[in-house]
């Protein structure tokens, strides 16, 4: 090997290892690589912290300003992480320089390195005060202000020894950066095995920046496989302000990006009802395309549960799994309760009716067949009884609190103009005194349609098998079995123009059963058959008046339709106690949306007639250069020329028109609106629906504001009508403190039915929301008959350590549903980390 100078001034750079002797020093740099990954594990938050990398807000760029998280008062910014390296070679290719301010060799044997002694291979670099190295050994010793740097990674420590032959070294005293996770910390000793296993010693690791010690991990021992990317703990421990609050005997965690085994942070709440509500899960990576969770739970005033979760995903499917099993409830108490059985009002058995039974859930959904000529799709729920989501939730499963749950499955096929699909269904129904509807066993859809130059045709048919597991409805009526034939064949035209749009229209549909004879009476047609044609035609004209920033359109729109009558009596009457045919039908809510629908039923058992016109106008405002809607607002009425006498019984419908129903918007600004809809009768002078409200949202996202009126008038809908106002909030009242809360309550029932007021205080290295919530109880099934509402109360918590994970989605759940926006807001936040 050629004799190094003796000395050379900088900032000029010589190369002193040609090619036969670059690969025995590579190990240098290609150290440097290996110690990534256990810089994610070791860091150790000292009282006169380390500012290395770390710059105050006052002086950063507008651009890296935008890079600062919440509550953080800098950045640590990556010098290398701006440099081009366009087209160079991977940096094991790239020449090796080593650089000192003086060198010697010592009989071809030991080259000694003082003064400022720097080692680059591309980004790579290792510098230190002095180096020593072992030729015929291969090892080498670097001493005083030893730091190593690569994109996205700054190691320093007090001295390094190492050895070329198996690419093993040990560090001392090593203190780190991770730029991009914002992670920092030290380690008493890394070692990094010859198999690329890398073994810390009395190490710790944060996400908080210098001078902030609000929580670190800290492990006696933390190996890590930098191959596999695995790291396991031993006698780790989590500390919350220097106090340990978590101790592990062992544990595994993520050195990446990747998925990684381990726990996640558990998820807190109290109520009245459950008393604390604590789970932990366990996250199982167990192959990259599936994987599972384990959550333990335990209710203080019910008991211990499991709820498991199981993910797998193949080129063909995507599957997911969940169970949740609680063993012998204790029942759950609250004072109120409790005065109520003390009271007379009610008995224990109706207070806790699950007393010391087990209760479950099971849920699996699968979508196959993506890109694929064929898909399927399997959605299947069920719970043990009826209040289970009430009164357990689901802390760590992601499914609706519903009424009804799905147990459905099809399989289907798309070709060029053809799509076929099978369909089984039923349903669960979580309501008190409420039939369980039709099941679908099964249903066959066989759609097609082409497209002609201008002339679009629709073919759909349908043929569906209505079961039941019962003979009788609750009220002791015949329930109707049977199978239903639909078609519907249209053709039409949608031409649009500048100045507007015709859209012609032709159809014809049929309707043809074979009912189960065993629940008909003796005279009703087991096989009934109706065939309805049907032609409209659907217009409009655009007018507009410029002038100013603003454009002004004028926009009326005449949509006649036509559909002929087509007797339905072979469905009424069908069976001895006066049943009509009717396996998934209702009447269409009257609303603004519905003036140019062309049927007035949802399902397949009525081909309404028809011969109206519905006459409306629209009117909007936009932006000359923008192009932004400012404001829109629209009103319509339908005209009856005959009598509808198709309905869901044999009533007839001799209305001439129909109630006026419009719709506003206005925009408010670049971030707020205004809402409002509302179906009006003329003849009475009366508002039969309407719903208004406001939504602002702030620039930066960080401040929502909602706040809505629904109402429905008594007679219109049901027996109580709606008269609701929901409003609901999040903005920040400092840096990092926000505050959110919602209330919902009915005028109409004098009820409240949910308030909630919290707080969240988001640090640079935490963040924590804190939900004081009263929400109504007997939504679901009442527990006696009392008008008084019954409530439940709690208090809910959730934390996040930043860099290791979340506590649950209980609070965000809570917050997704309630706040409209919200969960686009947290998205956009988290984007802009």
């Amino acid at each position: 090997m050629p004799k190094p100078p003796a000395r050379h001034k900088r900032p000029s750079q010589n190369l002193w290892v040609e090619t036969q002797k670059r690969d025995q020093l590579r190990w240098l740099a290609t150290g440097a690589l290996a110690l990534q990954s256990a810089s994610a594990l070791c860091a150790e938050p000292a009282d006169t912290e380390m500012p290395y990398d770390w710059h105050p807000k006052e002086t950063l760029t507008a651009e890296q300003l935008t890079r600062v998280g919440p509550g953080c008062d800098g950045l640590y910014i990556d010098p290398t992480r701006d440099r081009t390296t366009g087209d160079a070679a991977p940096i094991e290719e790239q020449p090796l320089y080593i650089d000192a301010d003086s060198s010697e060799v010592t009989e071809g044997e030991t080259a000694r390195l003082e003064g400022s002694v720097e080692v680059s291979q591309g980004d790579r670099e290792i510098k230190a005060d002095r180096m020593i190295y072992n030729m015929v050994e291969d090892t080498a010793a670097l001493e005083g202000n030893v730091s190593i740097r690569q994109p996205g990674l700054l190691l320093r420590g007090s001295g390094a020894d190492a050895k070329g032959t198996d690419h093993s070294a040990e560090f001392r005293d090593a203190q780190f950066v991770l730029h991009e996770q914002h992670l920092r910390g030290n380690a008493k000793s890394i070692e990094q095995t010859p198999d690329k296993v890398i073994r810390l010693r009395e190490g710790q690791f944060t996400s908080c920046e210098p001078g902030n010690r609000s929580w670190l991990l800290e492990g006696e021992e933390i190996t890590i496989d930098t191959e596999s990317n695995w790291g396991t703990g031993r006698n780790i421990k989590l500390k919350i302000m220097n106090v340990p609050l978590i101790y592990l005997p062992y544990i595994s965690f993520p050195v990446s990006d990747e998925r990684k085994s381990g726990f996640l942070f558990p998820s807190l709440s109290v109520s009245e009802k459950n008393g604390l509500d604590i789970s932990t899960p366990y996250y199982l990576n167990l192959a990259p395309n599936y994987d599972a969770t384990i959550t333990p739970r335990y209710i203080g005033k019910r008991g211990g549960m499991l709820e498991l979760e199981g993910r797998h995903l193949n080129s063909h499917f995507a599957s997911l799994a969940n169970v949740a099993f609680l063993a012998n409830d204790r029942g759950g108490r609250t004072a109120e309760l409790d005065e109520r059985i003390a009271a007379g009002e009610l008995t224990e058995a109706q207070a806790v009716p699950y007393k010391g039974e087990n209760r479950w859930l099971g849920h699996f959904e699968q979508n196959g067949g993506t890109g694929s000529t064929w898909f399927s799709e399997i959605n299947y729920t069920r719970v043990s009884d009826n209040d289970y989501f009430r009164d357990l939730g689901t802390n760590s499963i992601s499914l609706q609190n519903t009424t009804h749950l799905n147990q459905s499955a099809s399989v289907g096929a798309q070709f060029d103009h053809w799509q076929l699909r099978a369909l089984a269904q039923d349903y669960q129904v979580l309501l008190y005194d409420v039939d369980d509807p039709y099941r679908r066993m099964p249903q066959i859809d066989l759609d097609g349609q082409y497209q002609v130059g201008p002339i679009s045709t629709s073919l759909e048919n349908q043929i569906t098998r209505f079961d039941h597991p019962d003979d009788n409805w609750r009220n002791g009526n015949s329930i109707i079995k049977g199978s239903r034939f639909n078609s519907d064949y249209r053709m039409s035209a949608n031409q649009r123009y500048p100045w507007g749009f015709v859209k012609p229209q032709l159809g014809v549909q049929t309707l043809h059963y074979e009912l189960d004879q065993d629940a008909l009476a003796g005279h009703a047609d087991a096989n009934p058959t109706l065939v309805s044609t049907l032609a409209s035609f659907d217009s409009g004209l655009i007018f507009e008046h410029p002038g100013g920033v603003l454009l002004q359109t004028l926009e009326p729109r005449v949509f006649y339709l036509y559909r002929s009558y087509a007797d339905h009596s072979e469905l009424y009457n069908v069976t001895d106690d006066g049943q009509n045919v009717n396996f998934d039908t209702s009447q269409r809510t009257f609303s603004y949306s519905q003036l140019y629908r062309d049927s007035r039923f949802i399902g397949g058992d009525r081909l309404d007639d028809a011969n109206r016109v519905t006459i409306g106008v629209t009117s909007n405002w936009f932006g000359q250069n923008t192009g932004n809607e400012y404001f829109s607002i629209s009103l319509g009425q339908i005209f009856h020329f005959d009598n509808q006498r198709v309905a869901l019984t044999e009533d007839v419908s001799t209305e001439d028109k129909s109630e006026f129903a419009g719709d506003m918007r206005l925009r408010l600004g670049e971030r707020g609106r205004l809402y409002a809809s509302a179906v009006y009768d003329g003849e009475n002078s009366v508002f039969k629906r309407g719903d208004a409200g406001i939504q602002y949202r702030s620039e930066n996202s960080r401040t929502l504001v909602n706040l809505g009126y629904s109402y429905i008038r008594r007679e219109t809908a049901s027996t109580t009508g709606i008269d609701q106002v929901d409003g609901s909030f999040v903005t920040p009242v400092n840096a990092q403190w926000t505050a959110m809360g919602r209330y919902n309550y009915d005028f109409g029932s004098k009820t409240e039915l949910e308030s909630f007021l919290g707080l969240e205080y988001n640090d640079c290295c935490y963040r924590v929301r804190v939900l004081a919530r009263r929400w109504l109880d007997s939504n679901i099934a009442p527990l006696a008959d009392s008008a008084d509402a019954l409530y439940d109360r709690g208090l809910f918590v959730e934390f996040h350590l930043k860099g290791l994970g979340s506590s649950g989605a209980r609070v965000n759940s809570i917050l997704e549903d309630s706040i409209y926006g919200y969960r686009e807001r947290e998205n956009y936040l988290n984007q802009k980390k």
